[in-house]
């Protein structure tokens, strides 16, 4: 019935790797580093760990996200609806368990206490994981966010340069590309995960959300998550629900969203969690072409996974560039 954090032992094992990180890191080598993080932290035997034993019920709420697309934000809605607008944390992964990562001070997923301080008795659990990581049980519930490649890049290229152990990275547009491009990036790949969920998304306790169109509509997607978890809220606490998922509000606490991570040396450059909180942002940082180029390697990724995900019906696609795209056709 528990979930599992590394062993002092598997910890130790992992030195090696971190010395290796540390002396790329050094010699700024940023692009090895984060191969070699992948080999040791996101391989198939940690994801299969991080759920390990564990059987959801119906006081579980999950939050099932791709990195950078809006888990926090999700996250925070979730659990204010539980709490009826009033939830206060010191940090939000003192009340949410988040069993891909291995953070000393977060909550450990067996903890019953947010559950039973909850006064809906309802407690919510964050994943990046691809869904055959997830334990599935028809009484929990899962909130699934899908957002826009090309937005969820951009994100994590800003997020990505302070999220080594060592200190703050350099990474060129054109490095982060060829990392996503190669399903390298540190959260695995984009279209693995919508592929997994895709197969999902018609089951009664699955909400399927844009985050496209839940930015649009903030209000309506507070009322629909609260009704999708079973919560009737009074107009007094919907306000409260909205106002505590403000961007303003989120981004005036981002300390308490930032990931604890065990961290060798001290990175002075901590990401900033809550940064722009808009949709329809790729022209910030990619090209037409870039963009594009994305575009037709999510949808020949999806096809090699034999998904039917709809993918140019949920996005705008860019404008296409045959000279850089003919190698993805």
């Amino acid at each position: 019935m528990s979930s599992r954090n590394p062993t002092t032992l598997e910890t130790i094992a992992m030195l090696p790797s971190l010395t290796h990180m540390w002396l790329l890191y050094k010699t700024k080598r940023y692009k090895e580093l984060v191969y070699v993080f992948n080999r040791a932290l996101r391989n198939t035997k940690q994801k299969r760990s991080a759920f390990e034993g564990y059987t959801p019920t119906e006081h579980d709420v999950f939050v099932c996200t791709y990195a950078k697309s809006g888990t926090y934000w999700t996250m925070q809605i979730a659990l204010q609806i539980a709490h009826y607008g009033e939830a206060e944390f010191e940090h939000i992964h003192d009340v949410i368990p988040w069993p891909d990562v291995f953070m000393p001070t977060a909550i450990r997923l067996e903890d019953s206490k947010a559950q039973t301080q909850s006064p809906t008795g309802l407690r919510v659990i964050k994943t990046h994981l691809e869904s055959e990581f997830v334990p599935y049980h028809p009484s929990a519930k899962y909130i699934v966010i899908v957002r826009d490649p090309k937005e969820a890049f951009v994100s994590s290229y800003f997020f990505a340069k302070a999220l080594s152990p060592f200190g703050p990275m350099e990474f060129s547009v054109e490095d982060w590309m060829e990392l996503f491009l190669a399903n390298q990036l540190p959260y695995d790949s984009w279209a693995a995960h919508a592929a997994s969920f895709w197969s999902w998304h018609q089951r009664p306790n699955v909400l399927y959300l844009r985050f496209d169109e839940m930015k649009r509509d903030h209000s309506g997607t507070c009322q629909r998550i609260a009704a999708f978890m079973g919560v009737k809220l009074t107009d007094a606490q919907l306000q409260k629900v909205l106002e505590k998922s403000s961007f303003q509000y989120m981004k005036d606490i981002d300390h308490k969203f930032t990931p604890s991570m065990p961290m060798v040396v001290r990175n002075q450059a901590d990401p900033v969690m809550i940064r722009r909180g808009q949709s329809g942002g790729a022209n910030e940082l990619l090209s037409a072409e870039q963009q594009a180029l994305i575009d037709r390697f999510c949808q020949a990724e999806l096809r090699r996974l034999d998904s039917d995900f709809l993918y140019s019906e949920m996005f705008q696609l860019a404008v296409p560039a045959p000279e850089l795209l003919a190698q993805y056709a």
